[in-house]
């Protein structure tokens, strides 16, 4: 059959086509991108117990060669000494980075793929695969910390610190006990006006403010306003307290005057002198002088009441069972000179518009009605994730964490946003800094604005990230921070009542009590426990002129901060008790004569009630310090605390074993045996 010259013409166009195609695949078969990093061959590591095929290091040649480290990338050595302790044969790089391990072009290898799940993690987001192997417990405490991992680990702090799980479930993350004040007393202790104000904007009140702002009307405020502002405690706090102590006419029927006008001798001028003799630096802030683990008290006249303040001070957890704000036991007179200091701490807040009427000023039905209005916005916006109100339960009212880590891009929600390209890490960041973006016509957005700022954000979606459901095999897990270990549940304890605001261990914390870095090495452990459960004053004014608080200790609390104790000392646990020395009588009366008459200790320490008021007591010496820690001590003290004051005695040896010996007859339990005379 004899082809028309169409048909010629039409074989011999698919002839070089198809030669083309045929050249074009050699072609493109021996030169694979890889080529141009590897001449050899195809590089392949198989985890077989991951079912995985890693072939990133036939581009990445160089990642475990120490001679590769000023090369370009993709040549380029591993940074860190990560691959130090994550062998490649095992964990090739996928494990941590993700990716397509099996493809073999820059696109597929990288996961730039339409709904595969695993895109490449660059730079710190890859710290998220650390959550795979070592898992973080709730309970760890926050000045904790995972090596080579600071961005995951910093994530995990905020995530915490901010109570996300108050609103989103999270499995092996229990919701803590509480985050936030519990408000169903609150009209007892602020103002309305406050409150509108803090519910406005709370940055505007407290730049530091962890409550986000919810950007709500002023109509809506008004009604929770209205609402929370009529909660009656069904046990009025205080109740006790009121039928015997009565409040100075200064804090309730007088304006406190301005601070600058303070009077010498006055409440202000003693207030202020206390709140820092007392300690209450150590955790609260006052125009940028203390600490921050409580509220900033620079502007607190402008939110609490002053007869509130006074009770609250006198007897903290009769208002809140579950404050870790610990008892003084202070005067009364002391605590009204704090009260009036405090109360005139105080700057204008700025309302935008006139604030919505109170209930006071609406009648019958309405007011009511507006009552019920904040009530439901109150539980609609999740509120008691953070504060306890009235009896409604803690709800989650937003959607679980579970596995967010592994969504598709086809499974999120970008709403109306067009100019951010979409993928899961650009729709986390949105969703911390900025969540009202996904807000449409038909989409509302309860998620409040944290204002995070970017290395804040990038490092909680560094955390979120770590949230998958898959899991490695066992062997591949090891747990870096053991939460049962003496240290870490001594950490969680300290961290929890804020010890560091006024002591120090290892060169960190506060100088407003002593040091217990040596605390196990000084302190008997028995005498240690009864003191946690019931502290009292041991160093007189001129030293200290706050006694240590009650914090209302449990008694694993305590132990657990002994053992911590123990622990960063180099001392045993359990204590071994100190058997008792036999010595002769007249021992004890020489040791008596030297403390009393010859080195005059007297001048500077007390014993029962008597003696000087320049160092610690030593009434209960015996039952308190440790024979060991007292002969180092009286040998040189500053051996032991370098800025001490007391001098150095040189003491001749008979000297030194007789004054030791009768400080160890002073107190309760008596770590001496008396020879009988022959």
């Amino acid at each position: 059959m004899k082809l028309s010259r169409a048909q010629l013409i039409l074989n011999a166009v698919s002839c070089i086509i198809l030669l083309g195609v045929v050249v074009w695949a050699f072609y493109g078969e021996y030169n694979r991108p890889w080529n141009r990093y590897q001449k050899e061959k195809i590089q392949q590591i198989w985890l077989k117990d991951l079912g995985v095929a890693d072939r990133c290091n036939t581009c990445h040649a160089g990642i475990d060669r120490p001679d590769s480290v000023n090369r370009p990338q993709p040549l380029k050595t591993h940074s860190g000494d990560y691959l130090k302790h994550h062998k490649m044969e095992k964990f090739g790089c996928v494990v941590c980075h993700q990716g397509q391990g099996e493809a073999l072009t820059l696109k597929t290898a990288h996961g730039r793929v339409n709904n595969w799940t695993k895109p490449l993690l660059k730079g710190y987001y890859a710290q998220s695969s650390c959550g795979k192997c070592h898992s973080l417990e709730m309970k760890l405490p926050l000045s904790a910390n995972l090596a080579g991992a600071e961005k995951f680990f910093e994530g995990w702090k905020i995530f915490r610190e901010y109570n996300c799980t108050g609103c989103h479930k999270l499995k092996k993350y229990e919701r803590p006990v509480r985050i936030g004040p519990a408000l169903s007393s609150i009209s007892k202790k602020v103002s309305r006006k406050w409150l509108i104000g803090w519910l406005k904007n709370p940055k505007d009140y407290l730049p530091d403010a962890k409550m986000p702002a919810f950007k709500l009307s002023d109509e809506k405020i008004g009604y929770i306003a209205d609402y929370l502002m009529s909660l009656k405690s069904p046990h009025p706090p205080f109740a006790k307290e009121s039928q015997s102590i009565v409040i100075n006419p200064l804090l309730i029927e007088r304006k406190i005057p301005p601070l600058k006008k303070r009077d010498a001798g006055g409440f202000l001028s003693e207030g202020k002198t206390l709140v820092s003799s007392f300690g209450c630096l150590g955790c609260h802030l006052i125009h940028k002088k203390g600490g921050s683990f409580a509220p900033e008290f620079s502007f607190i006249g402008d939110k609490v009441k002053p007869e509130w303040l006074f009770y609250f001070l006198k007897k903290p957890r009769s208002y809140d069972a579950k404050t870790t704000m610990p008892e003084f036991n202070m005067s009364d007179g002391e605590i009204r000179s704090i009260a009036a200091y405090l109360s005139g701490l105080k700057k204008q807040i700025n309302i935008k518009n006139n604030p919505p009427l109170s209930i006071a000023d609406k009648r019958g039905a309405e007011g009511l009605d507006d009552i019920a209005k904040g009530k439901k916005l109150v539980k609609d916006l999740g509120c008691t994730g953070c504060h306890e109100i009235e009896k409604f339960p803690l709800g989650y009212d937003a959607p679980a964490l579970d596995g967010i880590g592994d969504k598709r891009v086809d499974e999120l929600f970008f709403g109306n946003i067009t100019d951010t390209e979409k993928t899961l890490i650009n729709w986390l960041l949105v969703k911390v800094i900025d969540p009202g973006r996904f807000a449409t016509d038909k989409v509302i957005m309860r998620m409040p604005y944290y204002n995070f700022d970017r290395n804040q954000s990038e490092a909680l979606v560094t955390f979120l990230l770590s949230v998958r459901n898959n899991s490695l095999p066992v062997y591949y897990t090891k747990i870096l921070i053991d939460s049962d270990s003496a240290e870490i549940r001594g950490k969680s304890v300290i961290e929890r009542y804020n010890c560091l605001g006024c002591h120090r261990i290892n060169g960190n914390g506060g100088n407003i009590g002593p040091d217990l870095t040596r605390e196990a090495k000084k302190s008997r452990q028995e005498w240690l426990f009864k003191f946690l459960k019931k502290t009292y004053k041991i160093r007189p004014a001129p030293m200290l002129e706050a006694g240590m608080p009650d914090f209302n200790l449990s008694d694993t609390e305590v132990n657990a901060i002994i053992e911590y104790f123990a622990f960063i000392s180099g001392e045993s646990y359990p204590y071994k008790f100190e058997a008792k020395k036999e010595t002769p009588p007249e021992n004890i009366y020489d040791g008596e004569k030297l403390y009393h008459e010859v080195f005059a200790c007297g001048g500077c320490h007390a014993v029962d009630g008597r003696g000087g008021e320049v160092g610690p007591e030593h009434t209960d010496a015996a039952s308190r310090l440790k024979r060991e820690w007292i002969e180092q001590w009286l040998k040189n003290p500053q051996a032991v605390q370098p800025d001490m004051r007391m001098p150095r005695f040189k003491f001749k040896d008979w000297e030194f074993e007789a004054l030791t010996d009768y400080l160890m007859t002073l107190g309760k339990y008596r770590f001496l045996r008396m020879k009988n005379r022959e």
